[in-house]
């Protein structure tokens, strides 16, 4: 187990938004606060028991299942029901390195938790001729070529074997666990096409409403005329009439089982014996009459739900969220609307980086553990920043999630669209048993708003309408990405045996909201500056650049092969984009990150953008973790102000005032933050100024000295050269203008 205070268990399930999932999430739940273990569960939203297209993408929420952050892993096996998902997700957890337990299944290799589904039959068939003297039943079972629906019929046949009792082929009906096929039993019951029985027992409680349904519309009298009893106890009893009694397979128990059983691997805890044996909830389809204990609990959940779903239907969500112009408007509205949800502590929204030009193949590739994301807070039980917080995919969420405790029951689920995988939230709950319809329902909105603003927001869309090239990016008149591919193509022909092509990656604008319809003009105006800056560079080395993606560039620098070389053109690169006046105006420092490779003329060029990727998206992560400090924010408007404007007179004592603290606070925090003193800092600022001037403009040395802030331009040069190897003269000169 890692050294983290509290372990943390995954919980694989499927749309746990279904009473049975809710039974067994309850137990891990409660198991889990009472051990002090923490619970990451990763859900579907709809887990169709056929394939549908176009929400496959929904179930890369179980990609999250492989971050490093898990101690073990608990599979609801049964709450699978399309098999190639479940098949998929054994995959997955064959490749986990922590221990695993499985409910509701037995798998070869691994530890699984049963209920004893045959014997849970067996105390039906008991209750019902032991308790009321019945000797006549029927079974309607599920699908007939399934294990579960045999171990259903033979639970009563050993009974009524026992007994002595008549029971064969003709008593027993195959369904498909669902309310239509109690309705064609209840049909041939009333039609005379079956003989009536003494009692009916269903497989669950599906099929006895069905039945029961359609018996109340032709006046059969239950429980006088028909004793009717089902199973799985789903809670939806109150709509049918008479009250259903049915039994409840211990899913609960089961839960907690599978918590204790992971905990006790994990800490080598004696594991609890927790007996995990159904039980009957009677009502009045049998002449045992209700309990009130469970019925007013039922009637307690009920009419709490019919209230959220009320004022769902009398609010304006979703008029609102789809009118928002920015994500900050959208994370606004969600907070204004997060009520909605019933027992939520807290919510966080978490997106892809790139979530506003994510492309249906982005979606349907696997995704690195290392793609960087954002998360939003929208609301949470104690005090956090409502800054974004950048981290990535593998982490789970960020090393510290704003304002949620340190007891942590996470819900994860996916955020899709149009095949486009978004990415996800984060619920927290005050209750363990809490996720459900109505919370599926916000989400909808949710989803379809977020999907409104990305349309409305994707310029690459709006260009599609017009005069776009095939091979070049329409705004800046770069190589597009496939443009860009076909060129390295053609020029990795020509290199020889020993020669290679110097790669260089661009990440820009990270850490910013580039969403605000009324600002597109400024993302046109930073594409454009950002590629100008790209050219002028590529033009000088002989090479070719392109952009793959929003805020992702890359060069080729054909014209250069010494590694010194390559250094000194990704300096220049970096200094020329960074200092870019409506940049470095709007974005600032720490957004700008940075790869380099050299490959062969045999290279693959999509494997190659994959490992740049992966190498900034890194960076990105380590950069993410220092952001975490809480004046993080304040410290970088100052460290901005100071790269933008070197050449003004930056007094640290005076800026120490501005934060009310004392200087050699000031200076540690800063060095703690940013890694390097600020004076040091200054100087660099001052050096890195002096770089994009020498590279930009024809204006003398003396001149820039003086703009960067220094009185003798030959202490300038001094120092330039001690920070950079080269004279400013040689810098100038050395072939980038």
């Amino acid at each position: 187990m890692k050294t983290d205070d509290r372990p943390l268990i995954g919980v694989i399930i499927a749309r746990a938004s279904r009473s049975e999932q809710r039974q067994l999430l309850k137990g891990i739940l409660s198991k889990a606060d009472e051990l002090g273990v923490d619970i990451a569960v990763f859900s579907n939203v709809y887990n169709f028991v056929e394939y549908f297209a176009d929400v496959e993408v929904e179930n890369k929420i179980y990609e999250l299942v492989h971050s490093e952050r898990l101690d073990g892993v608990i599979l609801a096996s049964e709450s699978l029901i399309y098999p190639d998902l479940r098949e998929s997700i054994y995959e997955r957890v064959r490749q986990l390195d922590v221990p695993v337990v499985i409910t509701d299944a037995q798998v070869e290799g691994y530890t699984c938790i049963n209920t004893d589904v045959k014997n849970d039959f067996r105390c039906i068939a008991h209750h019902l001729t032991d308790v009321h003297g019945i000797k006549d039943i029927d079974i309607i079972t599920g699908f007939k070529d399934i294990e579960t629906s045999r171990l259903r019929v033979d639970g009563v046949r050993e009974v009524m074997e026992e007994k002595g009792l008549p029971f064969g082929d003709e008593n027993v009906i195959y369904g498909n666990f669902w309310n239509n096929s109690g309705e064609e039993l209840a049909e041939e019951y009333i039609s005379g096409k079956r003989r009536l029985p003494q009692a009916v027992i269903c497989a669950n409680d599906y099929m006895a409403f069905g039945l029961l349904d359609k018996l109340f519309e032709h006046d059969i009298n239950i429980p006088d005329d028909l004793t009717v009893i089902g199973y799985e106890h789903i809670g939806e009893r109150i709509y049918h009439s008479p009250v259903l009694t049915t039994y409840q397979r211990d899913r609960a128990a089961t839960g907690a089982k599978a918590v204790s059983l992971l905990y006790s691997k994990l800490t080598g805890a004696p594991m609890q014996d927790i007996d995990i044996s159904g039980y009957m909830i009677c009502g009045d389809t049998c002449k045992c009459g209700v309990e009130k204990k469970y019925l007013r609990e039922e009637l307690v959940e009920v009419r709490q739900i019919k209230m959220y779903n009320d004022l769902n239907f009398c609010g304006n969500f979703e008029q609102q969220s789809v009118t928002c112009r920015s994500i900050s408007d959208y994370i606004r509205t969600l907070q204004d609307f997060s009520y909605l949800i019933r027992n939520v502590s807290s919510i966080y929204l978490c997106l892809h980086e790139d979530w506003c030009t994510r492309s249906q193949k982005d979606s349907v590739d696997e995704c690195s553990n290392n793609e960087p994301m954002v998360c939003y807070r929208i609301i949470s039980p104690e005090d956090g920043t409502d800054e974004p917080v950048f981290f990535t995919r593998g982490q789970l969420y960020p090393s510290e999630l704003p304002g949620a405790g340190d007891k942590k029951f996470l819900f994860f689920v996916p955020m899709f669209s149009e095949s486009r995988e978004l990415g996800h939230f984060i619920f927290q709950y005050t209750t363990p048993d809490t996720y459900d319809f109505v919370m599926i329902e916000w989400l909808k909105v949710t989803v379809n708003a977020l999907q409104v603003l990305r349309m409305k927001n994707d310029i690459n869309t709006l260009l599609e309408c017009s005069s776009l090239s095939e091979y070049h990016d329409t705004v800046t008149g770069l190589y597009n990405k496939q443009g860009f591919i076909n060129e390295f193509a053609n020029v990795c022909k020509k290199l020889g045996e020993n020669e290679k092509l110097p790669l260089i990656m661009i990440r820009t604008g990270m850490y910013s909201d580039d969403s605000r319809i009324d600002r597109k003009d400024l993302s046109v105006k930073l594409d454009i500056e950002i590629s100008e800056c790209l050219e002028r560079i590529a033009a000088d080395i002989s090479g070719f650049c392109g952009k793959l993606s929003d805020k992702l560039y890359i060069v080729a620098a054909v014209g250069v092969s010494d590694e010194r070389d390559i250094a000194l053109v990704a300096d220049k690169l970096e200094t020329i984009i960074s200092h870019s006046p409506v940049y470095i105006e709007e974005r600032g420092l720490d957004t700008l990150f940075m790869a380099s490779m050299t490959v062969t003329g045999s290279a693959d060029c999509d494997e190659c953008i994959a490992v740049l990727s992966d190498d900034i998206n890194m960076k990105i992560k380590q950069l993410s973790d220092s952001r975490h400090h809480a004046y993080y924010n304040d410290y970088l408007k100052v460290r901005n102000s100071m790269y933008r404007e070197p050449g003004k007179e930056w007094d640290a004592q005076k800026t120490c005032r501005d934060f009310r603290l004392s200087y050699g606070h000031f200076r540690a925090t800063y060095k703690d933050i940013f890694g390097i003193s600020f004076h040091q800092d200054l100087i660099m600022s001052r050096i890195a100024m002096a770089k994009y001037l020498l590279l930009t403009t024809d204006i003398g040395i003396p001149a820039i000295s003086f703009k960067c802030g220094y009185a003798d331009d030959k202490y300038f040069m001094r120092q330039f050269r001690q920070l950079t190897g080269t004279t400013p003269n040689s810098y100038r000169n050395s072939g980038v203008r």
